[in-house]
């Protein structure tokens, strides 16, 4: 290609993708406002807290991997660039806004629209019951305690036996007790480079004498 073609395409799309990033944040920052209890933050996740998310993926070997609460799709891009044949990978979103941002730009994912606290009907359809990741954008903490218990109920049912649960948290190690009483193995790392600071819980083995979260 001729460089002086090449040059304005290149600017072209680097606009392109900063007006893509600046309605994402517009977008977030409008539900957040309206919908504070359900959105876990008022803006995307940065590169660096993706990075984190999907940290403990071994991308050599197979597993089904499941979003919930993808948003507008930063953890969703990168799943679906890293992605093989071997993987199996379903995002899951409520919100109509945002499905349809994840299904413009991802029309290739898996996507449900569905509560995420009432995933497990929707991916038994897909022939899923047994997860190896779960990704949680959700704001898990502060959801209602119906939900809650719905969403640990599958969690204890789904995840395989070294299965892992990854929630990402802007309310960095306050809730490191609340997964403590979930979890047997809980991790947490810090990841500075975000806005606000935020960071990533990786929990494993759910405690099986546990109906709810306290």
């Amino acid at each position: 290609m001729n460089a002086n073609v090449a040059e304005p395409e290149m600017a072209a799309s680097t606009l392109s993708e900063r007006r893509a990033k600046a309605a994402d944040f517009g977008l977030f920052f409008r539900k957040f406002l309206a919908k504070g209890r359900t959105i876990s933050s008022a803006v995307p996740s940065s590169p660096s807290l993706v990075a984190g998310v999907l940290r403990p993926i071994d991308w050599s070997k197979p597993a089904t991997i499941v979003e919930l609460g993808a948003g507008t799709g930063p953890v969703t891009q990168e799943i679906l660039e890293n992605m093989r044949p071997h993987h199996r990978f379903v995002a899951v979103e409520n919100d109509g806004d945002f499905c349809e941002v994840l299904r413009r730009r991802f029309p290739e994912a898996n996507l449900l629209q569905c509560d995420a606290t009432r995933v497990r009907e929707p991916l038994a359809k897909l022939g899923i019951h047994k997860v190896d990741y779960v990704l949680s954008g959700l704001p898990t903490p502060s959801l209602p305690k119906r939900a809650a218990v719905r969403l640990w109920q599958w969690l204890r049912e789904a995840l395989t036996p070294n299965g892992m649960f990854i929630q990402i948290t802007v309310a960095p190690v306050l809730f490191k007790g609340f997964y403590h009483r979930l979890f047997d193995s809980v991790n947490y790392r810090m990841v500075w480079m975000n806005v606000p600071p935020g960071g990533v819980y990786y929990c494993s083995r759910p405690r099986p004498h546990l109906s709810r979260p306290a």
